[in-house]
């Protein structure tokens, strides 16, 4: 029910910021909203951000459950995917806002997914969700630095 409710929860958010995010464009680009220059990165970002807040969940489930059975080498994991998630959803919001804070979360997001990429590294050759998590980290991060 949790792992549910956060899915349809960023999914909301993700339709209320993407509606801000065009109201930029229809009272004009040169308002507070918009981050001069990035317009054509930005349905890159919010893309990006989402696939990762998507893998980044069924990471979280699975160090849950794998700290649950005792095995304590999924904790890291478990708080750098925490980390990820936090701010891939930030990025996310303030991309589709065209906020000008973009920018700036963005160089904190690249850093936090290369440390969540790191880390779902070691699992990744047998755990398939830290494998799509560690991919999509390495996305969010070029796509960031590119920001």
């Amino acid at each position: 029910m949790e792992r549910r409710q956060l899915i349809l929860g960023s999914m909301a958010t993700l339709a209320a910021s993407a509606s801000v995010g065009r109201l930029s464009s229809v009272i004009g680009s040169d308002t507070a909203f918009a981050v001069p220059g990035k317009t054509a990165n930005i349905d890159k970002i919010i893309s990006s951000a989402t696939k990762c807040i998507e893998t980044g969940l069924s990471c979280l489930t699975l160090c849950r459950k794998e700290l649950a059975k005792g095995d304590k080498e999924m904790a890291e994991c478990l708080r750098t995917v925490t980390d990820m998630l936090a701010t891939s959803e930030a990025v996310q919001k303030l991309a589709a806002n065209e906020s000008p804070h973009l920018v700036a979360m963005a160089k904190i997001c690249e850093k936090i997914c290369q440390d969540c990429a790191k880390s779902c590294e070691r699992h990744a050759k047998h755990m398939a969700e830290c494998k799509a998590c560690m991919d999509a980290c390495k996305e969010l991060e070029k796509v960031c630095a590119a920001a």
